[in-house]
């Protein structure tokens, strides 16, 4: 594998992992406000409704975040770079390569189960 497959395989995990953190954070917002909204009207007790209708808000709407913000996230990246730039032409030998170094960085700990899906998902052009 060259540095520049290397490069673009660190890149592309690294955009992964920034799409979750900014989905996690997306959804966390969004799960306060509408918990503490859902937990004033639920738990009519001043502060404490709103407080613990923010809290678990935040941590449901964290999950869910992660979950499908990540993937819009990329996909809304994956769109913009097919416009950008005109894909590069692969050997299906090539694409197994990367796929069995992501499994080796997988199973070494480097990446995460959803990043390895994720970069899977992104070569295969699902």
């Amino acid at each position: 594998m060259t540095n520049a497959q290397n490069t673009a395989a660190a890149a592309a995990a690294a955009e992964v992992a920034e799409n979750d953190k900014t989905a996690r954070m997306a959804g966390a917002g969004a799960g306060v406000i509408a918990g503490a909204q859902l937990g004033t009207v639920l738990l009519p007790i001043p502060i404490i409704g709103t407080f613990t209708g923010a809290l678990l808000g935040g941590l449901v709407g964290t999950k869910i975040g992660k979950k499908v913000g990540g993937a819009l996230l990329g996909k809304m990246s994956t769109a913009e770079h097919s416009h950008s730039a005109p894909a590069a032409k692969t050997s299906s030998a090539d694409v197994i390569k990367e796929l069995e170094r992501l499994a080796e960085l997988r199973e070494a700990g480097v990446l995460s189960d959803d990043e390895f899906k994720a970069l899977k998902a992104k070569m295969l052009g699902l």
